[in-house]
């Protein structure tokens, strides 16, 4: 059963103890074992939110300059870019970089 919605906090609990015992390599039995959400919904929560030494705190502009220059040399490759970060998911690299530019496109029309 894969349920849609927000994850509890029951389901994060679960869900980190479940990685702490097993490892974070095999998602399969990992949302065998929670049982309300799929591998891919347990796989993405874990790497995206709830994994120890992720960085929630707001992208620094210094972060921001770095993001601007890797995304010019490099193009969209979220999980490169966040990996020469401060301990930032990809997805967190993602909507910071989707924001700005909607900003950017806001103050352009001004």
């Amino acid at each position: 059963m894969s349920r849609r919605g927000p994850w509890t906090n029951r389901e994060d609990e679960m869900l980190k103890e479940i990685v702490e015992q097993q490892g974070a390599l095999n998602w399969v039995k990992i949302a065998q074992r929670v049982q309300t959400r799929s591998p891919k919904q347990c796989r993405e929560r874990y790497h995206q939110n709830l994994k120890p030494g992720l960085n929630h705190s707001p992208i620094t502009p210094e972060e921001g300059i770095l993001i601007e220059k890797m995304v010019q040399e490099r193009g969209k490759r979220w999980a490169e870019i966040a990996r020469a970060l401060n301990n930032r998911s990809d997805n967190a690299v993602k909507n910071w970089w989707n924001g700005s530019m909607n900003r950017r496109q806001r103050l352009m029309r001004r």
